[in-house]
This record gives structure tokens, sequence and C-alpha cells, in this order.
């Protein structure tokens, strides 16, 4: 991932080697941030008992208390560089749009585990036509006899190009596939389309007859 970086002059957080007309300070490479945010994700959405976060039932915890308990009770020798500023960095720039802060708390947008029992109120996407979801060869058979199912998440999770769907699949093996599926089928059999993100939609369930096509992005 990029380096962040902050602005002298005005203090933004940044990509950018240069803002306002002057070189901006390095606070966080790109190997830590891609830690920190893999960490991050995984305790806002898996596990917060982790480290003792006291987690509301919208998801949202302090991020003053994240902070300390990453320091403190995760791995105090790695994580003794940590600050607030680092974390709101990593949240405000996300490529992926994972984290959102409010009034000094921060949670997962979307991916929690069933477990948590979070409930986000996410609004309802009733205009997209096309949505994609990146599999394996070897999980198709099952998927296409009984459908995509959100497993041990709350959600299903969409996205809205193939590309994104082929990212996500080649995390789980070389054997990438894409499924195409209709969003109006998805409707018709009483499953809602909502919306985390700007690149992320979510559903409890997609039924077999909903996935349109597969795209192998090899052929």
């Amino acid at each position: 991932m990029r380096n962040i970086y902050k602005c002298t002059i005005c203090g933004a957080l940044t990509e950018d080697v240069m803002h306002c007309g002057v070189q901006t300070r390095l606070i966080l490479d790109g190997g830590l941030r891609s830690k920190l945010g893999r960490l991050m994700t995984y305790l806002l959405r898996h596990n917060p008992g982790a480290i003792g976060l006291a987690m509301d039932h919208e998801g949202w915890v302090s991020i003053d208390e994240l902070v300390d308990a990453v320091r403190t009770r995760w791995n105090p020798k790695a994580y003794s560089w940590l600050t607030k500023e680092h974390v709101i960095a990593i949240a405000l720039l996300d490529p992926k749009g994972r984290f959102e802060m409010r009034n000094g708390m921060i949670r997962a947008r979307y991916g929690h585990n069933k477990s948590l029992n979070v409930n986000i109120k996410y609004e309802i996407d009733d205009a997209v036509k096309t949505l994609y979801h990146g599999t394996t060869k070897e999980a198709l058979t099952r998927i296409m006899r009984e459908g995509i199912k959100p497993m041990n998440r709350k959600y299903v999770h969409l996205v809205l190009n193939p590309e994104e769907a082929y990212e996500v699949a080649i995390r789980h093996g070389n054997d990438a596939v894409i499924l195409r599926i209709s969003a109006d089928c998805l409707r018709k059999n009483g499953q809602q389309v909502l919306i985390a993100t700007d690149r992320i939609r979510l559903t409890n369930y997609v039924p077999p007859q909903c996935i349109e096509s597969v795209i192998n992005p090899r052929s």
C-alpha cells in the first residue's frame, strides 16, 4: 500500500509527498499501513474481545480505547509507536472504505462476524442491476446448487465490477472465477440489496437462479 503523509502546513493526512506547496511528513509507511489496517479489520469485524474492546450493538468502539488496547494488550513491542492519528489516517484513507468514524468512535462498515450481533442500518439500493462475486472453481459446484451464503459473516458481499470481484477471489486461490448476479432477481426473491460503501453491496443470500453467468478471468 502507499505511504501516508501529513501536511506540515494544513495538517491534512494524504498519500501525496507534496501538499500546500511543501513536502509532507511521513507518518506511516506502506508496510505498516497494510499491517495495521489488517489488524483493525480483524478487531472491528471479528474479535474486539481479543483486546477487551467494548463494542456497542452498531459496531462502534472508542478510538482512544482501540489505540490504548492495541498498544498495551495486542503486542506492546510491535505497536509502541501507535497513536490516535495513525488509526484516523488508516480509516480516512482506506481505499475500500472499510472504516467509519464519528464523535471519537470507529467501526467497520461491513464484514462483521455473526457472533458479534452487530446491527447496522444500511441504505437500500433499488437501482443497481448487476453485481459480481468472486469465488473459486472448487466452491462453484456447491454455490450453483445451494446459492451464495454469508457463512460466518452477517451478509454476502457483492461488488459493482468484475475486476474487484477477481481481486477478492484470488485471495482464496489461483482458480478464481467471477459470478455475475442479477440484482433484480435478488429483489424478486425477497433479498434486499444494501449499500455498505460506494463499492460494496450486501445481501442476506444469493439464490442459485440469480447467478446469471460464470466468468473465467483466464479465458
